[in-house]
């Protein structure tokens, strides 16, 4: 399947669109991590967590790689995680400029 850049933009958005994915996701900005840890730091459930996980993954925003018994979790790219910092700047922006016009 090949799809277009603007389809590609979509779906990548609407995988961060989900609270519990945005989460996951911030917590990999700094390092990886395994399921347990995932969920011992985001309060959910494994099961909640895998699932998220298996779309994060099939959207190509975070990888995995098997050590053992353990599958650790981590972002594909530097730039994904230069992204949700550029995002962070601009809400912050935003958010303050909301503030002061209103």
């Amino acid at each position: 399947m090949n799809l277009s850049l603007t389809e590609y933009k979509l779906r990548f958005l609407e995988s961060l669109s989900d609270k519990t994915r945005l989460r996951i996701v911030e917590a990999l900005k700094e390092k990886e991590k395994t399921v347990s840890q995932l969920v011992q730091e985001l309060g959910a459930t494994q099961s909640n967590i895998s699932g998220h996980l298996r779309l994060l993954k099939i959207s190509g925003i975070i990888k995995s790689r098997q050590e053992g018994k353990y599958v650790y979790y981590s972002l594909r790219s530097e730039a994904i995680k230069e992204f949700l910092l550029k995002l962070e700047e601009m809400m912050i922006l935003l958010r303050n400029e909301a503030y002061e016009g209103a």
